[in-house]
């Protein structure tokens, strides 16, 4: 049994969701993540932003590098964009390292959203 947690959050907004990730994404965390991304995907229709919030994560293994390719294909099939927050090693280098830098638009700090909150949660 892994000692490393992950727990994920999500807040819809009129014009984005925000999906925050706080811990480690390795094997045995990495459902609940992929839960959640299918939820705001399904979940996107009338919507132009997808926020990941990986600022919070402690360890980013080889399924969060493909989980982030399958979530950017999904949004670009629903003309949605995929941003990633991401200002750390844990998340930055695994990205650097597997040549992915330029595919995913990665910011420091979690875009502009609109502020209206939607009371549902994917």
């Amino acid at each position: 049994m892994s000692m490393r947690t992950l727990r994920v959050d999500s807040h819809v907004f009129s014009d984005s969701i925000v999906i925050e990730a706080h811990g480690a994404v390795d094997v045995s965390s990495s459902e609940s993540l992929e839960h959640r991304l299918r939820s705001a995907l399904m979940a996107s229709s009338g919507r132009r932003k997808l926020v990941l919030d990986l600022s919070r994560v402690t360890f980013f293994g080889t399924i969060g590098l493909q989980l982030l390719i399958w979530a950017d294909q999904e949004c670009r099939e629903r003309d949605v964009t995929l941003w990633v927050v991401a200002s750390e090693r844990p998340v930055l280098r695994p990205i650097e390292v597997a040549g992915l830098t330029g595919r995913f638009h990665i910011t420091a700090t979690v875009p502009p959203v609109n502020e209206h909150a939607v009371a549902e949660q994917p």
